[in-house]
């Protein structure tokens, strides 16, 4: 039995140069036919084509500069750019549509209805070549259906040509000189800017150099920064000097100051010994007598009276509000010699420390000032440094554009490039048509015409046609190959025996292809393959089916009884085709009686017809008359009884059966018979035919395939024993 599951799918196979070929040699009427017709259309239209006639004319195109400047000289210049000095800008210049349109309006008093269109068709210039090199000389053509229609056109183009360049002459040189001059005026108005900048920077900054005045400002720092550590270094000694001396007497300046003051003052003095003088009285009384004596009153009111005296002077002296008298500040009233001394010195100490102070203070300003200038130097010199460059370079500038002006004057004075007719436009000489050009055309359109139509043919076509492709789209064992029919078949013998063939079996084109030698061959190793398969399966009757009507397995049944028949086998051909016997018509045998009346119970007593062929025979029952129901005879019990009769009598049972695809008969035959062959005929079937055919066959026990009609025989050794018809004798093996 067949499974689905090995059932294989339509795969793209590996396209080689020999698949080409024989796509090719099936498809060649496709090329051929496309290649006549491609071949004929080509000679139809070189036939209907006008005669066209060509002129030439020729210039000399190359420039008038005795000394070419540089391209650096002129980059400068919009209108004396470089590149339109080389010819390929000269060339698409002398093909632009104004030249066209001015032949144009030259031609139309002769030809009315031409037009830019036309001419530009019609019309080429190129540059000439001497091998690789390119001349100074363009060619000029133009191609019409008139002889004399070349020579007018390239006639004005001529005119055109030379009176534009006479005219670009005439504009270069005032042109030229024109963006000089512009140019040098724009220069002399760049350069007074940049000048007025730079010097309107130097006004508002007050700076002539910013390089060498930072310089300046930096020493300046310097020396700032030398007098700033000295001055550090003195009053480091002076501070240590204050503290000493502020340790020995105890005192601020300010307050020995004011002591100083104070101990000096007369008035201060007498009020001090005047009230020590009461303090004495007035102790010694209060010896004697208590506080409310007269005369200790008296005293004490004499002492308050100094003490506020006492108190009004210092605050007079001292510009505070003095409202008590403390100890400390009594102390202050009566300072010696040396402390007098020490408060001068002191006080000389921190005036000269306050000195220093105030010094250090204006170098710390000074420097603070140096240091904001340095600061704004660099953006200063950043942009002096951008002013100053601008004026030297547009200096520099006037100065080469002057140059230029002198260099320019002399050669634009000579003009540009130079146009003359080295060769004048002659009559049109005919060039065409040719022939063979469009025969060529059509031969190699054709071809790939043809050969498009091969290919696409080929992929529409899906059928099977080499026993290769047929193996890979079926997992069945190969059991031989069947060659294609020949045309010419030979005639085949009468039998002599009796209750031999039928009256027409010899001139059956059937029997002929069956005993065909190189098909006789094929089927003798077909018939080989089955009885070794017959074996090992255990297949006594075996249906022969296709999936198509026409394949070959009528043909491949006889044949295969011939060949088992010669090997001895006993064999029986059962026509189980009841709707279309092949067997029956190829063989002409009677239709009145057959399976179908066995089956019906209608001819109990009939007999199988037998084919002799001399020594060599075997029995065929035909189909008989073509029953209403044909699929309800075939699954009757009488059929299957009928097999296993003829199983006991026959040593091979072969059963011809109708198409698979359309009908369920095959199927029904297959399921009662041992196994089943598939016949398939290459070119014919289609993949997915065949695809469909090895669904059905899933369920029955095929014991496998048989390719029919391949174009080559499988067999190179041939053996044909027949004498041929004039009773000469051929040679008993021959090579194909």
């Amino acid at each position: 039995m067949v499974s689905t599951s090995t059932l294989p799918t339509t795969t793209e196979q590996e396209f080689g140069y020999g698949q080409l070929f024989q796509i090719l040699l099936r498809r060649w009427p496709w090329i051929i036919t496309t290649l006549g017709l491609a071949t004929a259309g080509a000679v139809f239209v070189s036939l209907r084509q006008d005669p066209i006639y060509r002129s030439n004319m020729q210039l000399l195109v190359e420039p008038n500069y005795q000394q070419e400047l540089n391209s650096s000289d002129l980059s400068s210049f919009a209108d004396q750019d470089p590149r339109d000095a080389d010819y390929a800008t000269q060339l698409a210049l002398m093909r632009s549509g104004q030249f066209l349109q001015e032949a144009v309006n030259v031609l139309r008093t002769d030809y009315p209805e031409i037009t830019v269109d036309e001419l530009r068709a019609g019309f080429s210039l190129n540059r000439l070549a001497e091998g690789r090199t390119g001349t100074r000389i363009f060619q000029a053509s133009y191609t019409a259906s008139d002889p004399a229609k070349p020579q007018r056109v390239l006639a004005a183009l001529q005119d055109i040509y030379l009176e534009y360049n006479q005219n670009q002459q005439a504009q270069r040189l005032s042109r030229g000189l024109d963006n000089v001059n512009a140019r040098l005026s724009n220069t002399r108005q760049n350069l007074q800017d940049s000048q007025a900048a730079l010097e309107q920077f130097r006004i508002s900054q007050n700076l002539i150099d910013p390089s060498s005045q930072a310089l300046t400002v930096v020493e300046s720092l310097n020396q700032v920064q030398n007098q700033q550590q000295q001055l550090l270094v003195e009053l480091s000694g002076l501070e240590q000097q204050y503290i000493t001396l502020e340790q020995q007497i105890r005192l601020s300046p300010q307050t020995g100051l004011l002591a100083a003051r104070l101990s000096q003052s007369p008035r201060i003095q007498t009020l001090l010994d005047a009230l020590q003088t009461t303090d004495l009285a007035l102790a010694d009384r209060r010896i004697l007598f208590t506080d409310q004596d007269p005369n200790v009153q008296v005293l004490q009111q004499q002492r308050e009276n100094q003490l506020a005296q006492l108190r009004t002077e210092i605050s007079a002296i001292s510009r505070q509000n003095v409202t008590q008298l403390d100890p400390t500040l009594l102390s202050y009233l009566q300072l010696g010699g040396i402390d007098f001394g020490l408060v001068s010195r002191i006080v000389d100490a921190d005036v000269t420390l306050q000195s220093l102070e105030a010094r250090m203070e204006t170098l710390n300003s000074l420097e603070s000032v140096l240091r904001e200038e340095i600061n704004r130097y660099p953006s200063l010199m950043a942009e002096y440094d951008r002013l100053q460059p601008a004026v030297d370079t547009e200096r520099s500038t006037l100065q080469e554009l002057l140059i230029q002006r002198e260099q320019l004057s002399a050669e634009l004075a000579r003009g540009g490039f130079s146009w003359e007719v080295v060769e004048p436009p002659q009559l049109g000489r005919r060039i065409g048509p040719d022939p063979v050009r469009p025969l060529a055309l059509g031969i190699v359109a054709g071809l790939f015409a043809g050969g498009a139509l091969a290919f696409l043919a080929e992929s529409i076509d899906k059928r099977v046609r080499t026993s290769d492709e047929l193996q890979k789209q079926v997992p069945l064992p190969l059991l031989g190959i069947l060659p294609r029919r020949s045309s010419a078949l030979p005639a085949l013998r009468r039998a002599e025996a009796e209750g031999g063939l039928h009256p027409e079996l010899a001139d059956s084109e059937l029997m002929k292809t069956v005993i065909w030698p190189q098909f006789r061959d094929s089927l003798d190793l077909i018939a080989n393959n089955l009885q070794l398969l017959q074996k090992s399966h255990l297949s006594q009757a075996i249906a022969i089916t296709s999936a198509l009507p026409g394949e070959g397995k009528t043909t491949l049944a006889l044949g295969l009884a011939f060949s088992l028949a010669r090997m001895g086998q006993r064999v029986l051909i059962i026509d189980a085709d009841l709707r279309r016997s092949g067997i029956q018509t190829g063989l002409g045998l009677a239709q009145d009686q057959g399976l179908s009346s066995l089956l019906l119970g209608e001819a109990a007593q009939n007999r199988p017809h037998r084919l002799d062929f001399g020594h060599v025979f075997f029995d065929v029952l035909a189909a008989g008359p073509v029953p209403e129901d044909p699929i309800s005879l075939l699954s009757s019990p009488r059929f299957k009884q009928l097999l296993k009769r003829a199983k006991e009598r026959y040593d091979l049972v072969l059963v011809d059966t109708p198409p698979l695809l359309g009908m369920a008969d095959a199927l029904k035959v297959g399921g009662v018979c041992d196994s089943t062959v598939l016949v398939t005929r290459l070119d014919r079937i289609t993949q997915s035919q065949l695809t469909e055919a090895m669904v059905l066959l899933t369920h029955l026990n095929v014991m496998g395939l048989i390719a029919n009609g391949a174009r080559q025989s499988p067999n190179r050794y041939i053996y044909d024993p027949l004498p041929p018809a004039n009773g000469q004798r051929l040679p008993a093996e021959s090579r194909s």
